[in-house]
């Protein structure tokens, strides 16, 4: 799976691009990617889809939102877990492209300490183009 945040919010499992119609939906998947690995809870979840107003049926819309998510990630829906308060997602290294970028970013200034300017540029290059 690879999630893009750092543009317009991009999923793709196993090199496919999937597309997320639901508004909703997609705002899940946005912030559990930038807070990937953690836990969010659901208030913050509810807080960030409907500010200070969640509807009645909060707790059963946001199951619904992410069995929807798990369902877009097919084979890779096993990384979307249930976890008091709330939900988490799993990504792996260089899964998100944020991830990518600082990473290619610590290389680069890794390459320029050592005098390694070409490579440097390079990776640079590789990160803006995320």
């Amino acid at each position: 799976m690879e999630v893009g945040i750092l543009g317009p919010l991009e999923l793709s499992v196993r090199r496919r691009a999937v597309r997320i119609g639901a508004r909703k939906v997609r705002a899940v998947l946005t912030l559990l990617a930038v807070h990937a690995n953690e836990v969010v809870s659901s208030d913050a979840l509810a807080g960030a889809l409907w500010g200070e107003r969640p509807p009645p049926t909060v707790d059963k819309l946001l199951h619904v939102y992410v069995s929807q998510l798990r369902k877009a990630l097919g084979a890779d829906g096993r990384k979307l877990h249930t976890r008091t308060p709330g939900y988490l997602l799993e990504l792996g290294r260089d899964e998100l492209d944020r991830d990518r970028f600082e990473r290619l970013v610590d290389d680069a200034r890794w390459a320029g300490r050592t005098g390694d300017f070409a490579t440097a540029a390079d990776l640079l290059e590789q990160a803006l183009a995320l």
